[in-house]
């Protein structure tokens, strides 16, 4: 699919997205950033999830890809910043369901013996599944946390149905980072530093040749 193409629907199935200047700031600060250590996630929980950001948006030969913008620096300061305390262990939890998910699915013991394969086919599994398996996991997911555990352990706990729903929040912060980024909002979204009249509906194809607007 082509690159502004993909862009387009990805913003359109995230719904609108707040730009702050923090948020923004945020994903500047964190990539310009030398001696980057990581704010709340582990160097193995960088290393994992940034071979999904990788697959979720990838480089192309004229546009770069998550990773060569520093998406996975975006993730980690947002879930060190923007999440509460409770909000950040329920968000490591689910992360690390994700991570025995993707390891028992390969039969693999450690994060550093995955390829890329087997972050493919995570993938497909969870973002190609039906739409009654992904009811099943959302509802799994909420009956969970409702119950709000307090010692938090992988016997009790629904293992894929959370890990369905850490994949979901790690494409839709990539997503948001992608589209906060400045590169991408100046040369592939339609970007108006000076805007004009402001029309409350309009056809983007008309209006921008079918490019979603920077933020």
């Amino acid at each position: 699919m082509n690159r502004r193409k993909a862009l387009k629907n990805i913003g359109f199935s995230l719904g609108a997205v707040s730009a702050t200047p923090t948020l923004v700031s945020l994903l500047s600060s964190c990539q310009n950033e030398i001696n980057w250590n990581p704010k709340l996630l582990s160097n193995s929980q960088i290393d994992f999830i940034s071979n999904y950001i990788e697959l979720i948006i990838p480089k192309t030969k004229d546009i770069p890809g998550g990773l060569e913008l520093g998406l996975h620096k975006w993730v980690d300061i947002c879930a060190k910043l923007i999440l509460n305390k409770e909000s950040q262990r329920s968000y490591l939890f689910s992360l690390e369901c994700l991570i025995n998910d993707t390891l028992n699915s390969a039969s693999k013991d450690k994060i550093g013996e995955l390829k890329i394969n087997d972050y493919e086919s995570q993938l497909k599994k969870f973002l190609l599944a039906e739409n009654s398996t992904n009811k099943k996991w959302s509802k799994s997911v909420k009956n969970y946390w409702s119950k709000n555990p307090k010692d938090l352990n992988f016997t009790d706990a629904p293992q894929q149905a959370l890990a369905f729903s850490s994949l979901i929040t790690l494409r839709k912060w990539t997503a948001r980072g992608y589209r906060f980024n400045e590169y991408i909002g100046e040369n592939v979204l339609d970007y108006r530093p000076v805007p004009g009249e402001q029309k409350g509906c309009v056809d983007l194809e008309e209006t921008t040749g079918g490019l979603i607007w920077a933020i």
